[in-house]
């Protein structure tokens, strides 16, 4: 028989850990009030070179991630609603463009571009019009696709 084989009840990895199944090692690891000694509170590590601790949650925010600076209009529309209105009742497509581009609008603002949020809400407005615009040239086209073949099939 190989007598190499380790003992399953033997356990030599955690030797170091303390016996807490034994009913006195609880009593002798806990120091008494007069012997024990004086817990020295840990010293904090600097930061690293070049990095700003976080604020706390209680501070103040910063002013990049808040928004525009104090004197700045509020965010342009969104026009998401007029979006959805154009892509269901007028031209499909353009309606779809426009809904696109209202969900442009609060990103950009919350990053910092202003002009880019107030363009996007302008170009939300433009697809909306061309696509109300267009919605009746296409169903008039559509309609008279379809009258088309009626009418030869009565000749």
């Amino acid at each position: 028989m190989d007598d190499r084989r380790p003992d399953p009840t033997q356990d030599t990895w955690s030797q170091w850990l303390p016996d807490l199944d034994s009913p006195d090692a609880t009593a002798t690891s806990a120091p008494s009030a007069s012997s024990a000694p004086v817990m020295q509170p840990p010293v904090p590590l600097p930061p690293p070179a070049g990095r700003v601790d976080p604020l706390p949650y209680a501070a103040a925010p910063i002013a990049e991630w808040v928004g525009p600076r104090s004197g700045q209009a509020p965010p342009p529309p969104t026009r998401l609603g007029w979006a959805i209105l154009c892509t269901i009742c007028c031209f499909t497509p353009f309606g779809i463009v426009a809904i696109i581009k209202s969900t442009q609008v609060n990103p950009k603002w919350a990053l910092g571009d202003w002009d880019g949020a107030r363009a996007a809400s302008r170009s939300v407005k433009t697809w909306c019009l061309l696509a109300a615009a267009i919605s009746p040239g296409a169903s008039m086209l559509l309609f008279a696709c379809s009258s088309v073949g009626h009418m030869t099939d009565s000749l």
